[in-house]
């Protein structure tokens, strides 16, 4: 039986694969991660993987100005979703599969801490309904958002940001929050993001303690939903 392929694009270090990588994995996938804006991305074009992983880090989508690399990123994502190429997105990956599909991202609400999310009904029936045993609690950290991309459907909301996750058939599982991360990586978050939360006035000592609480938890959950989505998807 042939090994699965995920290509994942990471775009900073501490900001990886986390439970998603470990759920794939567990199911034999091989992984092999490319920088963005350092690494060529053409292997992923030329050589299309099982699935494409597109993960978070602090810039927006419509910044091509000032990182040039982003439209390369962008117009890769769009080949694959016109093949009917299947994808996960995390934070800023489900902003820039949101561009690719045609929708508009933009500055939003900023949310940066531990806090619920409101499933849809669709939500409720899809993988995100795993969450569901942490109480819908996740980790958010972002600043812009985005309108829903066309044929997609809405998975969940907060109050300050209506689109919170979308699917797109069974192609495309797409999360503004991060399921993914591990407790242990949480200090990394901090130390990464120190600026952004001294803009913000959050004290990160709010949410290391939070990340004590319920973070095991909440990645035991996001594991499950990603199984099962990728169970789903044939993957």
């Amino acid at each position: 039986m042939a090994t699965r392929t995920t290509h994942v694009i990471q775009h900073v270090a501490f900001e990886h694969g986390g439970v998603i990588a470990e759920a794939l994995r567990a199911r034999g996938h091989t992984l092999k991660v490319f920088q963005a804006g350092v690494d060529d991305l053409q292997p992923v074009a030329e050589n299309p993987p099982d699935l494409l992983l597109v993960l978070g880090g602090p810039i927006g989508v419509y910044e091509t100005d000032a990182y040039p690399w982003l439209e390369a990123e962008i117009a890769l994502i769009r080949r694959r979703l016109a093949a009917g190429g299947k994808m996960i997105g995390v934070c800023l990956g489900a902003q820039l599969i949101a561009r690719a599909a045609g929708a508009r991202v933009y500055p939003g609400t900023r949310e940066i801490g531990w806090a619920p999310i409101t499933p849809t009904e669709a939500g409720q029936q899809s993988a995100l309904a795993e969450l569901g045993g942490a109480g819908w609690e996740v980790l958010h950290w972002h600043g812009d958002t985005f309108d829903l991309p066309p044929g997609a459907q809405l998975l969940a909301s907060t109050a300050a940001v209506p689109h919170q996750a979308y699917a797109i058939g069974k192609q495309v599982l797409a999360l503004q929050f991060h399921p993914e991360v591990m407790p242990r990586d949480i200090e990394a978050w901090l130390i990464g993001h120190t600026v952004e939360l001294a803009k913000a006035g959050i004290d990160p000592r709010t949410i290391r303690a939070r990340t004590a609480e319920v973070g095991a938890t909440v990645a035991a959950a996001g594991q499950r939903m990603f199984a099962r989505w990728l169970d789903e998807a044939g993957l």
